[in-house]
């Protein structure tokens, strides 16, 4: 599904799609004040800003700090009388234009085109009214676009220096062999760094004693903190019997091994200091979570977006996450596909190995019984054929070792290079996911209701029996939900900015394909002119077989 569509976060050019296709429907709409109009949850900004009348950003001229730190509500000190004789201005503020960011859309919010009151039939006025205007200054907007599109660049190449998915692993785990509990046992790994963390007084030999529930622990809070980043999957668990498989627990540990460093190397999630005690408190991390306060609330608590920002966003970029989104589930499945035949492969060249191993023998074998079937009596060529087993003996012996050096290093080298684009593509999977489930606000509502408390207001004015404090009440109310729709819509362009973020860095990750195919490329064409060497040897030396009496 594709998780923007016409009710999404990156625009939708038809309020009837908005509404009809939302995929934050409310359960009973018809039951709400208002329903049928505005009352959706929105994933978006765009979307939501354009088809509830709000242009598509965060204030005019003014940088968002003044817009979240500056009274931007009214007077709150005006009395009842200055409220009951004032016009909408004194409630909703005094109208200014919008600012363009060069991209045909207006990214100025001001508190009468942010509140004022709302139809679907003014909306598409006002779109029209717009259309036109940018017809008009087409010309005037090429040099806008060209700046934007040189600063979104200039963005995007900083962003993209920040990630180094190719840099060594600066993580190992070993699995300890002694096995703890009384009932359940578990494993234990040594967690071991090789580079020096910031901030961090680290151990003598840099290692700690971490168990599977501490990565489970450690996912968890990363999840809680950053919810639009690429957060790496953890392999499977298992309990009971079943965890005492050493095969289980040798895929295991490799997949620890990539989920850690795959965290290392994030611009962000390394940086993070329950990164950094994970990887370097000496004690039991369970102990030291239930004694240790530390704080899960999200990254963007009392973040707030820049102008900047804003105005060098582009639509082409929602409309590539969207391509990527829909495009994710085939990928994935295509890259599995070839890392269980590389592994497939794997098993076969081990087969071999213990085959060849097999027939070496029973050649040995076969050695013993041929004096009996061809007696030297009627003629020693027999003697010349047999010498040449033990030549073919030792070619076997060769060659198995070399298909045992080549299941090494596939195992060892070349399959976690294509597991690790597998993490990749799931991390991305999860960040689509979380994005549906997560990302959405309450923009249409609080907009609504500030339209129906706007109505109560209008109809207090000149009625001598309307109490002060029942004015004061849903004059407050409304300036409350003013504010509470700015934070949204700061939050919302917090998360956009974060998620362009992450999917800029995993246009990184395109060399970690690059890296796994050279890497297939280069050991098969190893151990294949190993091999060949040992056939050509082997010919060479058959060759003096007799192939007759005579």
């Amino acid at each position: 599904m594709n998780i923007f569509g016409g009710s999404s976060v990156w625009g939708s050019e038809d309020n009837r799609d908005f509404i009809a296709s939302n995929e934050w429907h409310t359960p009973d709409e018809s039951s709400r004040p208002g329903a049928g109009s505005n009352s959706i949850m929105s994933t978006t900004l765009e979307s939501g800003l354009n088809n509830l009348g709000i242009a598509g950003g965060l204030g005019t001229s003014q940088d968002v700090d003044e817009v979240l730190e500056q009274s931007v509500w009214g007077d709150s000190n005006t009395n009842n009388h200055q409220h009951a004789g004032s016009g909408s201005d004194a409630l909703v503020g005094s109208e200014s234009n919008g600012t363009n960011n060069g991209n045909g859309r207006e990214v100025g919010i001001t508190d009468t085109n942010l509140f004022s009151p709302y139809s679907l039939n003014q909306d598409q006025d006002q779109r029209r009214s717009r259309e036109s205007q940018r017809s008009q200054t087409q010309g005037e907007n090429n040099s806008g676009d060209d700046e934007s599109n040189e600063d979104l660049n200039d963005w995007l190449e900083s962003v993209r220096k920040t990630y180094h998915p190719l840099s060594p692993d600066t993580v190992v785990i070993e699995e300890i062999p002694e096995r703890e509990g009384l009932l359940f046992k578990h494993t234990n790994y040594l967690v071991k760094h090789l580079v020096d963390l910031p901030n961090t007084e680290p151990s003598k030999d840099r290692s700690v004693v971490r168990r599977y529930s501490d990565f489970v622990w450690l996912q968890e809070v990363l999840l809680k903190r950053y919810p639009f980043r690429l957060i790496p999957e953890l392999p499977p668990k298992r309990i009971g019997s079943q965890n005492a498989d050493p095969q289980f627990l040798e895929r295991r540990k490799k997949g620890l091994i990539r989920f850690i460093n795959l965290v290392i190397k994030h611009p962000v999630l390394s940086k993070d200091d329950l990164i950094l005690t994970f990887l370097t408190v000496p004690t039991d991390l369970s102990s030291w979570r239930k004694q240790a306060g530390y704080d899960t609330t999200d990254e963007f608590t009392d973040k707030k977006i820049s102008n900047g920002f804003i105005k060098m966003w582009q639509k082409r970029l929602s409309e590539q996450w969207n391509e990527a989104d829909a495009s994710i589930d085939k990928s994935i499945e295509i890259w599995l596909k070839i890392t269980f035949l590389l592994e497939r492969h794997e098993k076969r060249i081990k087969q071999i190995a213990h085959e060849r191993n097999i027939l070496r023998s029973l050649i040995n074998d076969f050695t013993q019984t041929t004096p009996k079937l061809y007696p030297v009596e009627h003629g020693s060529t027999i003697l010349d054929i047999t010498n040449q087993f033990s030549v073919i003996g030792k070619h076997l012996q060769t060659t198995t070792e070399y298909n045992e050096q080549e299941v090494d290093a596939s195992s060892s080298s070349l399959i976690p290079k294509f597991k690790i684009f597998v993490d990749v593509l799931f991390s991305l999977k999860g960040l689509f996911e979380r994005y549906r489930i997560m990302a959405g606000n309450n923009v249409p509502q609080l907009q609504r209701r500030v339209e129906i408390n706007f109505e109560k207001l209008q109809t207090m004015k000149g009625k001598p029996d309307v109490s002060g404090a029942e004015y004061d009440k849903i004059r407050t109310a409304i300036q409350r939900d003013k504010k509470c729709i700015v934070l949204e819509l700061n939050r919302a362009w917090l998360i956009r900015q974060c998620i362009l973020e992450e999917f800029t860095i995993f246009q990184e990750t395109q060399f970690i394909i690059t890296r796994a195919f050279q890497a297939w490329s280069k050991l098969n064409a190893s151990f294949a002119g190993l091999k060949l060497n040992e056939w050509e040897k082997l010919t060479d030396n058959l060759m003096d077989m007799p192939l007759s009496y005579q």
